[in-house]
């Protein structure tokens, strides 16, 4: 089984790189068929003063989107992503971002991911379409 975190040489990705001081250093975990993730907002990340910037929040969907094929042992990489914002996420809040697989259409991954405030509440949501990554195990 493939780890849902970064174990490789490499470790700079921008979203899960441990190595990237500038990136977001996500840690992945596994809950039955969902994939999770836990995110404070820093005020490096920020677009207007005090709140996070859109890009971060569409990163975190997108990576948590795309953890959803290694539960199936597969990595991928996106074809498409359609975000909707719901709340503002500020500085310095933890969100929690949840994937899970809605299904798969001509060997394309399909996933559904929310990002959810301290409250519980919806602050983004998301369907992606994730392509596999060919001789990736």
């Amino acid at each position: 089984m493939i780890s849902l975190n970064d174990q490789t040489d490499y470790g700079l990705c921008f979203a899960c790189g441990p190595r990237n001081n500038s990136g977001l250093q996500l840690q992945f975990q596994r809950d039955d068929e969902k994939v999770i993730t836990s995110y404070t907002a820093s005020d490096s990340h920020q677009g207007f003063p005090e709140y996070l910037h859109g890009g971060i929040i569409s990163t975190l969907l997108d990576e948590v989107m795309s953890r959803v094929s290694v539960l199936e042992n597969q990595w991928t990489m996106t074809a498409r992503m359609d975000v909707r914002f719901r709340r503002p996420v500020m500085t310095h809040q933890t969100v929690k971002a949840v994937a899970e697989k809605i299904g798969d259409r001509n060997g394309f991954f399909e996933a559904r991911g929310r990002v959810y405030l301290p409250d519980c509440s919806i602050a983004a949501e998301a369907t992606g379409t994730y392509a596999p990554v060919p001789n990736q195990t």
